[in-house]
């Protein structure tokens, strides 16, 4: 169905989306709110908790309210003011003049209060009311990067059976639900979850428990290999946890790792700078590497040491070496490793040649790294994980015995990349 609204908030026709002031909405009922509002007419309505404004709601209160409102929640919008409920007021409580005048001109034509003693009110928040009964808006955005495989909730027309190649319009929540009145810690963070996560996975139980909501899944095409744009499919497909605000995800991931995550980190014993990586990194962001190293062994007050790697290896190699150099011994143990990339997805090949009687589609550099990983046998693969299990043992032997160092390591020559700039 779609809703029509006209420029005054007023209810015109009832369908499954709504647009109001230009924005899309998806609405579905609300089970269990209906009971209260049976005497109101259809219209987009707004609830606010009263709760702690007392017996006179002033101009200057619910303008605070408000301003937090539209701070706080995307989906929320003026023209949800139409009607207001107040809720968990007490008995007698009244609009000041002053607040009736400021709410009128922002387009309110009704209000009502809703007792504490009339139990199970509605949240905080925008609502669409359907003959007495309630139904929650969902803000509609486009994904126009393509980066959703599915959204949790939809319109089914852009979204019809998961299998979605083209873009689907993913629905989000109004923060307001529980921002002012719940207790979860999550209340208000909206989560994509990658695809190759089971929706009714623990890990994923815990942030709904925690009181997240997940809006969708978003695409795995690279099987989570490395992918120049040149080579991608689709824009996004990036492991980690993502976000725009760097203290929410810190605050996200300590609340999900819980007491894992407060235990994980030691107390540092030095700052270790190795050069061979670092000489592999263009000059600027060397210099720029190395200051960040110098804060950070000012900040925790440690001492900080560059070394070569090779040539510890050569002061003291492992007996399991046989005299070979760093590089001799390692270059294929990791090369090899990519039979373990290629066979842990034999099931899946196995499977979908099954359903389909093809073979799956992969992106270019998942094909590569398949098509290198199947040339490797089970006994160089072995031998491989053999050398790796020695490189880890000297390691730590060398590095971690009695202390506890701070390694600062590039990940690779930092820097913008085009598609029509291909690799070298």
């Amino acid at each position: 169905m779609t809703i029509s609204v006209d420029g005054d908030g007023h209810v015109v026709e009832v369908h499954k989306s709504l647009e109001v002031n230009g924005v899309r909405y998806l609405i579905e009922p609300v089970c269990g709110e209906n009971q209260v509002i049976n005497d109101l007419k259809t219209t987009l309505a707004t609830v606010i908790d009263a709760d702690d404004c007392g017996l006179v709601i002033t101009a200057e209160w619910i303008r605070r309210c408000i301003d937090d409102y539209k701070d706080t929640d995307d989906v929320f919008q003026i023209h949800f003011l139409h009607g207001i409920l107040f809720s968990g007021v007490r008995d007698g409580c009244s609009l000041s003049p002053d607040a009736h005048t400021f709410l009128a001109g922002l387009g309110m034509e009704w209000h009502w209060f809703l007792n504490n003693d009339q139990g199970n009110q509605p949240l905080p928040g925008p609502y669409v009311i359907l003959n007495g009964a309630f139904y929650e808006p969902l803000r509609l955005y486009a994904d126009t990067h393509a980066a959703f495989f599915t959204a949790t909730r939809s319109l089914r027309e852009t979204d019809a059976s998961g299998d979605n190649y083209g873009h689907v319009d993913v629905a989000v929540p109004s923060r307001l639900r529980h921002h002012f009145s719940s207790k979860l810690p999550l209340s208000s963070i909206r989560v994509a979850v990658k695809d190759n996560f089971d929706l009714e996975a623990l890990c994923i139980q815990q942030i709904l428990d925690l009181g997240a909501s997940i809006i969708g899944k978003t695409k795995l095409c690279a099987f989570a290999q490395w992918e120049e744009p040149t080579e991608a499919i689709e824009y996004l497909d990036t492991p980690g946890i993502m976000g725009r605000d760097l203290q929410q995800c810190r605050h996200f991931a300590a609340l999900w790792y819980g007491d894992r995550l407060k235990h994980a980190v030691p107390d540092f014993s030095s700052v270790l700078w190795p050069t061979d990586y670092w000489n592999l990194i263009e000059p600027q962001q060397r210099e720029m590497g190395g200051e960040f190293a110098d804060e950070v062994a000012s900040a925790l007050q440690l001492p900080s040491k560059s070394f070569s790697l090779k040539e510890v290896w050569e002061k003291q190699p492992p007996e399991d070496a046989g005299h070979q150099s760093l590089e001799e011994y390692m270059i294929k143990a990791m090369q090899d490793m990519w039979y373990d990339d290629y066979h842990a997805f034999d099931n899946f090949r196995d499977k979908y040649w099954a359903d389909h009687q093809r073979a799956p589609y992969v992106t270019p550099p998942t094909r590569a790294a398949w098509n290198f990983g199947k040339t490797i046998s089970r006994p160089d693969r072995d031998d491989a994980a053999r050398n790796v299990q020695v490189f880890r043992s000297w390691f730590c032997d060398r590095f971690y015995q009695g202390s506890q160092p701070l390694f600062i390591m590039p990940i690779e020559n930092a820097g913008p990349r085009y598609r029509d700039d291909p690799p070298e």
